[in-house]
């Protein structure tokens, strides 16, 4: 019972978001061509996990990464970065970790029920430090902390699309600036984190928490600021696949119930993932339903910390897209992309064979 418990408690929800992020001197003074990158699930048979908008010549890299030793099972490492390097966005591993009573018997970073035995750091700032920057920025140097804002709403809004019967999730989120010399590169890096923490009604006195947003922007030292505008578009632009979201959560029961009958056989789960479709049960349909709403929520709340984006209809795709502000002009096409431009001669459609359609900002 007491395995069942922490199983049920523990938050294996890994919803990527990330910061988007421009180089060049003014955001808004050459047209601006994004486009809808899909992340694919290559173990699930490349389909699609989640997209996020970033500028159209930007390059991604990594992906997701599947670890049937992991209470979370699936983790995302995802950069998406400027041609010449000097600027990218990041998404960070988010692993699911367990303290409390737990810390007197296990060591430290030990895997216990597929949860990483670890203290929960004073803030997210100081989990970012303690952990995201030794691994994802092991080059490093002279690591500083030069600026913070907690995010309360925001972290509240997604703890609500986390919370499990029988326990109390709770978010703290911030915005916290690390100053470091990379190679001898001057960077800045702003991480967007939201840990969650997990306290059971009943049972053993222990804790699950997981960074359930853990991303950040990055530039050159000097830059960061001008690319704050396109941040917001980019965090809300972030869409979990529905497909996707079925299949994980199939298979991250069959992983319970294998775990509770001692059962570790790697290969057999590895084949449920690849054999695992995209059915939707009354019970998940309306689990779905609930974690959008609370999602939708946790954007408008995020808007309220980085201004400077606009909602436009995109008749496309029937539905609202955040784009960057200051544009007099937008268009859209069917493959998923958009050009903004403030020069009113400026047609897309003479450059391009893409049917674009112009689109207007909600009113």
């Amino acid at each position: 019972m007491k395995n069942r418990r922490l199983y049920r408690y523990a938050a294996a929800t890994m919803f990527v978001v990330v910061t988007l992020l421009l180089a060049g001197a003014s955001l808004a003074a050459m047209p601006l061509r994004m486009k809808s990158f899909a992340i694919t699930d290559p173990q699930m048979g490349g389909i699609l996990a989640f997209r996020v908008l970033a500028p159209a010549d930007w390059r991604p890299a990594g992906g997701l990464t599947w670890n049937t030793a992991l209470a979370n099972l699936v983790t995302a490492n995802v950069a998406i970065t400027a041609p010449d390097s000097t600027a990218g966005v990041f998404v960070h591993p988010s692993n699911l970790f367990i303290s409390g009573q737990i810390e007197h018997q296990w060591q430290q970073g030990q895997l216990y029920l597929g949860m990483i035995v670890m203290p929960i750091p004073n803030s997210p700032a100081a989990f970012v430090q303690q952990i995201v920057l030794p691994q994802q920025r092991p080059w490093a140097r002279n690591v500083r902390l030069v600026g913070q804002k907690d995010l309360p709403e925001w972290a509240n809004s997604i703890a609500a699309a986390n919370q499990q019967p029988g326990g109390i999730c709770r978010g703290f989120g911030t915005c916290a600036r690390f100053a470091y010399t990379e190679n001898g590169v001057a960077w800045e890096e702003d991480f967007y984190c939201v840990v969650l923490v997990v306290q059971p009604n009943m049972g053993p006195q222990n804790i699950f928490w997981q960074a359930e947003r853990n991303l950040s922007v990055r530039a050159r030292k000097g830059r960061l600021d001008t690319l704050k505008p396109l941040a917001n578009a980019f965090v809300n632009s972030f869409q979990v696949d529905r497909s996707w979201f079925a299949r994980f959560n199939k298979v991250h029961q069959q992983w319970i119930t294998a775990r509770q009958q001692g059962i570790a056989n790697a290969g057999a789960l590895s084949r449920a993932i690849s054999r695992s479709n995209d059915a939707f049960d009354a019970a998940l349909a309306q689990s779905w339903k609930t974690r959008q709403q609370a999602e939708d929520r946790a954007s408008r709340e995020f808007s309220e910390y980085i201004r400077g984006t606009e909602n436009y209809n995109d008749p496309t795709s029937g539905q609202t897209v955040e784009l960057p502000g200051g544009y007099d002009h937008v268009w859209s096409n069917a493959l998923g992309e958009y050009v903004l431009s403030n020069d009113a001669g400026f047609d897309p459609n003479q450059h391009s064979n893409n049917d674009w359609v112009a689109i207007d900002p909600v009113r």
